[in-house]
């Protein structure tokens, strides 16, 4: 007999509790089981850091390009036999300090844990937008709160559950993420819709994923930068504005409050990197300044997670590339922020100016990033700007479009353009496509791809029509859309229909 849990339908309480164990995963590796590493090889970390961004970016490459190889079943197998193997070389590993098995382990483990988390944000996209925001909200605030407690554990506990989380989310999420691959597999992969529907899908490098990579990045600072003996400084304290935010999510109905949320972060990242140039004034022992790191970092992955779950529901074809891609980016920030944090420590032995100097070279770069950077970029604008995808319909080419779904409202602005008199509605729309090319100053070429974008055709269809490469029909969708002067298809669709 099948739980909640494992049903159809989407549970809220199974969404909560498979998002709070991959995020006790997190807590349970920094706090208790990468300080063991040290003694043993202390790059293990490191590698499996690596290991899980690779892990996460090549997932979220293969679903955006090839997802018919993505095959569920198989990937949450691999997963599981990832943990099971990685859990006994690291139990190898640690027991007769060992290098070579504690980092196979380690790197093992990464891979399923990375698998777990795409499975948990896909299993949340499912579920109505107020209850993700309470769930993310939530469950940060009590990740956070209960960080400190997990180097307390003995290290055998801590290992323990640190493989046993992943493979229970795993288990209440993998059924629910399953409906994203199945309507990515039979489907044109995102690579080639977003040739002709380029606002449908995040670019690689879009704002976004760069903010999450750079505040990423103040968080794995923190958790290096004066560690005691390989474990992170951490503070309770820090979960107190994520309470708040979690309290305020849960009693409102109102849109998740994701730029507010930035902004927040932003100027409490830059208190604790300031703090951590002035240690003398920082209090408990020295602590403030990570614990302020700490939550502006909680605050901006809280946001971010929201916006990428939220965008992942927009757009189910894009699901897996975008949660993939994200928290791929963030485990390289939070890779490069540790690098930065230990030099920091080593430089420091030495050299105790570069204590300051260093702390005070990254809020100088941030500082930078968030008033120049981010000038124009908000989380509302990048989820806003996606345009939905309808997945009741595939791609036939002959005139129906892999996720063409009808925004109330949109539109170009511009002036309608008359339409000549047609016999047939295949003539009246010709024309239609004709009168606005002339008056778009469209090349003939360039019509006659406005055309089939209009009829719905996809990329192969319009490269196996006019003969060209796929660099140059996405090259003339993109000369369209700028003359015209619209974003999405949605918008050229309106426009022939106005």
């Amino acid at each position: 007999m099948e739980t909640e849990c494992t049903a159809e339908k989407a549970s809220p309480l199974c969404g909560f509790v498979a998002l709070l164990l991959t995020l006790g995963t997190t807590s349970l590796m920094n706090g208790s089981l990468f300080p063991q590493f040290d003694a043993i090889f202390m790059f293990a970390r490191d590698i499996s850091v690596t290991f899980s961004a690779a892990t996460l970016l090549g997932l979220g490459l293969a679903a955006y390009r090839a997802p018919r190889l993505l095959r569920e079943r198989a990937i949450v197998a691999v997963a599981v036999a990832c943990l099971v193997g990685g859990g006994a070389l690291l139990a190898l590993g640690l027991g007769f300090s060992a290098p070579a098995p504690l980092v196979a382990g380690a790197s093992l483990a990464a891979i399923g844990r990375s698998v777990a988390t795409i499975s948990v944000a896909l299993y949340l996209a499912r579920l109505e937008m107020h209850a993700t925001a309470v769930i993310i909200a939530a469950a940060y605030t009590v990740q956070l709160a209960a960080s400190p407690a997990s180097s307390l554990l003995p290290p055998w506990v801590g290992t323990a559950l640190f493989l046993a989380f992943p493979l229970a989310a795993i288990a209440l999420t993998a059924r629910g993420a399953r409906l994203y691959f199945d309507m990515a597999h039979d489907r044109p992969s995102p690579s080639d819709i977003a040739v002709t529907r380029p606002a449908s899908f995040l670019a690689p490098f879009s704002a976004l994923f760069v903010c999450l990579f750079l505040f990423q990045v103040a968080f794995g600072f923190a958790l290096r930068f004066g560690e005691v003996a390989g474990t992170p400084r951490m503070s309770f304290l820090s979960a107190i504005p994520l309470a708040l935010v979690a309290l305020y999510v849960t009693c409102s109905r109102r849109r998740f409050p994701a730029d507010g949320l930035v902004q927040l972060s932003a100027l409490t990242v830059m208190a604790g990197f300031l703090l951590a140039t002035q240690p003398l004034l920082a209090a408990d022992s020295g602590a403030a300044d990570v614990a302020l790191l700490n939550a502006g970092n909680g605050l901006f992955i809280m946001a971010a997670q929201m916006a990428l779950v939220t965008i992942a529901a927009r757009n189910p074809l894009g699901a897996i590339t975008t949660v993939a891609w994200g928290n791929g980016v963030s485990a390289l920030g939070s890779l490069t922020g540790a690098a930065a944090g230990m030099l920091a420590n080593g430089a420091a032995a030495s050299v105790p100016a570069l204590r300051v100097a260093i702390p005070a070279a990254l809020l100088l770069v941030f500082a930078a990033y968030v008033t120049i950077g981010l000038k124009r970029f908000t989380f509302a604008g990048a989820i806003d700007g996606i345009d939905p995808v309808l997945v009741g319909a595939t791609t036939t080419g002959k005139g129906t479009d892999a996720g063409a779904q009808a925004v109330p409202g949109a539109g170009t602005g511009s002036v309608p353009v008359p339409m000549p008199a047609a016999r047939t509605p295949e003539e009246a729309f010709a024309s239609r496509c004709a009168a606005i090319a002339e008056e778009f100053s469209l090349t003939p070429r360039e019509a006659e791809v406005f055309a089939m974008l209009a009829r719905g055709r996809d990329r192969a269809y319009i490269e196996e029509a006019l003969v060209v490469s796929r660099n140059t029909v996405k090259a003339h969708v993109k000369h369209v859309y700028a003359k015209l002067g619209i974003h999405s298809h949605q918008e050229l669709l309106d426009l022939v229909e106005g």
